[in-house]
């Protein structure tokens, strides 16, 4: 309405001057609706930290698993309809994870496998074998947590 309006009036008056000062008010009028959708919607468009307890309750669940050594840099971020974003750095504990894989394996067959050895490479097969094992076991054990958290 307001472009066409001074579309008219540049017409009528055969000058530029009111088409340019309509494209200001149009850009005016843009940028304080930006302006105003930015400011009532900030909350959803940054998020809110969820509660303290909140992530307390997650960090001491995280905590009390015996995977889990450490945690740090948490944060967490209520993304409305019951949904929560939580982010953080674990130090998973390397002793624990291979002693969970141990106990999955046949320790006396492992035993006699090593003592076959005549090599260097055949000890670098193993090893790699192995370690192999435990990195896949390790995403196992963080889908086991991600669901555990999430059941919460």
């Amino acid at each position: 309405m307001v472009a066409g309006a001074c579309m008219g009036l540049s017409s009528y008056y055969d000058s530029v001057i009111p088409d340019a000062i309509g494209c200001l008010l149009v850009g005016g009028i843009l940028g304080a609706v930006a302006s105003f959708i930015i400011y009532t919607n900030v909350a959803a468009l940054l998020g809110r930290s969820i509660p303290e307890e909140y992530l307390n309750k997650i960090n001491n669940e995280l905590e009390s698993d015996v995977m889990i050594r450490a945690i740090y840099d948490v944060k967490g971020i209520d993304m409305g309809n019951c949904l929560i974003r939580y982010k953080a750095e674990l130090d998973f504990d390397g002793r624990e994870l291979t002693r969970s894989y141990l106990d999955k394996q046949d320790l006396n067959s492992l035993l006699e496998e090593v003592k076959g050895f005549n090599d260097i490479d055949q000890v670098e097969s193993f090893m790699i074998k192995h370690s192999e094992a435990i990195v896949d076991m390790m995403g196992g054990e963080i889908d086991r947590i991600e669901m555990k958290l999430r059941v919460k």
